[in-house]
C-alpha cells in the first residue's frame, strides 16, 4: 500500500479527516475544512449529515471528497482557538516567523494543529496528483452576529468563477486586511479557494445552509448531479430572505482591535447592515468609534477573541468586474513597471513609492488582479494572484 493510502487511513483514525469518500480517481478532488475555529459547529454537523446520507443510500462521488477537521482540541473545549488563532498562521511558511521550524513547549498549541493540516493537505495532494482534472478547496465558517450566508474569497477569476454558482453576496480580497489565512495559503499553492460563511455560531439555519451550500458545491464540481428541482431547493436556502442582493462587495474599512477585552461593539448590527457615515458602531477602552465611511457593516465582533471588530463593505460595479477581468487576461499589465513610483522586486511583485504615486494605486492594481499590502506608511506591495 502507498504510503499515502496508509497516511489517510491513520488520519480517519485520528478525526483529522473526519469524513472521505472515494469514486473516480479519474475526476476532481474536493477538500474541506470544518471547525478551523472551535466554536463553529454548523460545518462539523453539515458534514455528519452528508456522511450519514451517503452511508445509508446508493450516493456516490465520481472523484473524491476529503472533510478536514480544523482546530481539534478547541473543537473539543468548544472555543474559537486555545492560544492563537488558526486561520491568522498560514503565511508565516518560508518567513524569519515559520513556526514549522520551532521547537519548545511553550509553543502554541494551533502551531502543531497547523503543521498537521499542512501534512494531510499534502497527503491527499500526493495521493491524488498523478490522475486527478483538479484540486478545489472549501473552508466552513459561522459568525458571531446573526447574518445571511456568504462567501470570501481571495480575487482570482479562477476563484470568481467557482463562487458565483451560490446565490449569496461575495467578499472580494479579504486577504489584503486579513492576513495568515488558510485561504490565501491554499491560493499561494495555486489552487482554487473559497470560504463559505453559513450564519451565526449555533443558528440551526446555519447547518442547513452549510449542507445546502456542500451539495451545491458537490455539483459544481461535478462529483455529483443534482436534479433541476434539487438545485432549486438548495439555492433557496442559501439565498437571502432579506433583500441583500447576491453581488460582489468589496472592502472599504478594517476596525482593527488590539484586544479584544477592551472592545464592545453595540448591540444590533447584522452582517450586511446598511450603516451611514459617523454612524456610532463600538467602544474601545471607553472611546467611541464610529463609521469612517458610508456603506454595509461586515462581520461585527460579538465575542472576546478576535482582533477584527468589524469591516465596511460596498458593492462593486458589474463594469467594473468585467473590465478586471478583461485587463487580467491582457498584455497590458506589463507596462504597470513603468508607471511613476514602481519598482518591480519580483516576478510577479512591485513596490510602490506613495510619495510619488498618489491616486487610485490600489484601484489600478486590483483591476489587474494584484494584492495590495501595506509595507510601510509610504509604500504598497503589489503582489499577482
Amino acid at each position: 500500500m502507498p504510503i499515502s493510502e496508509l497516511k489517510i487511513s491513520e488520519l480517519t483514525k485520528t478525526g483529522r479527516i473526519r469524513w472521505y469518500r472515494d469514486g473516480n480517481r479519474n475526476g476532481n478532488v474536493l477538500i474541506l475544512f470544518v471547525g478551523i475555529h472551535g466554536n463553529e459547529p454548523a460545518g462539523l454537523n453539515a458534514i455528519d449529515r452528508l456522511s450519514e446520507k451517503f452511508e445509508t443510500s446508493d450516493l456516490s462521488v465520481y472523484g473524491s471528497v476529503y472533510a478536514i477537521s480544523g482546530n481539534l482540541k478547541a473543537i473539543d473545549s468548544k472555543q474559537r482557538y486555545l492560544d492563537t488563532d488558526l486561520n491568522r498562521l498560514w503565511e508565516l511558511y518560508g518567513t524569519d516567523k515559520d513556526f514549522s521550524i520551532q521547537n519548545g513547549e511553550n509553543s502554541p498549541s494551533e502551531f502543531g494543529e497547523s503543521l498537521d493540516i499542512k501534512n494531510t493537505i499534502e497527503n491527499i495532494i500526493e495521493r491524488h496528483q498523478d490522475d486527478v482534472k483538479s484540486f478545489v478547496f472549501a473552508d466552513l465558517h459561522t459568525t458571531s452576529a446573526r447574518s445571511c450566508a456568504f462567501i470570501l474569497l481571495n480575487d482570482t477569476l479562477e476563484n470568481r468563477d467557482l463562487a458565483r454558482s451560490f446565490p449569496v453576496p461575495q467578499i472580494l480580497g479579504i486577504e489584503e486586511n486579513i492576513q495568515g489565512t488558510l485561504l490565501s495559503y491554499i491560493n499561494n499553492l495555486g489552487y482554487k479557494a473559497i470560504g463559505f460563511e453559513a450564519g451565526a455560531h449555533e443558528d440551526k439555519t446555519s447547518v442547513e445552509r452549510s449542507e445546502a451550500f456542500l451539495w451545491l458545491l458537490f455539483d459544481k464540481c461535478d462529483l455529483i448531479s443534482l436534479s433541476d428541482e434539487e438545485i432549486k431547493h438548495y439555492s433557496d436556502t442559501l439565498r437571502s430572505k432579506s433583500g441583500i442582493p447576491d453581488t460582489y462587495f468589496e472592502i472599504r474599512h478594517h476596525q482593527l482591535v488590539d484586544d479584544p477585552h477592551y472592545f464592545e461593539m453595540i448591540e444590533g448590527f447584522e452582517n450586511f447592515d446598511i450603516v451611514e457615515k459617523e454612524t456610532p458602531l463600538a467602544y474601545e477602552r471607553g472611546e467611541l468609534i464610529r463609521a469612517p465611511v458610508s456603506g454595509r457593516i461586515f462581520m461585527p465582533l460579538y465575542q472576546k477573541k478576535g482582533h477584527d471588530g468589524f469591516l465596511i463593505i460596498r458593492e462593486v460595479s458589474e463594469y467594473w468586474l468585467r473590465l478586471s477581468a478583461y485587463l487580467r487576461k491582457s498584455f497590458i499589465h506589463s507596462f504597470l513597471k513603468y508607471l511613476p513610483g514602481v519598482t518591480t522586486v519580483g516576478s510577479r511583485s512591485y513596490e510602490v513609492n506613495l510619495r510619488v504615486a498618489r491616486f487610485l494605486v490600489k484601484d489600478i492594481f486590483h483591476l489587474f488582479g494584484y494584492r495590495v499590502t501595506k509595507k510601510d506608511e509610504n509604500t504598497l506591495i503589489c503582489y499577482r494572484r
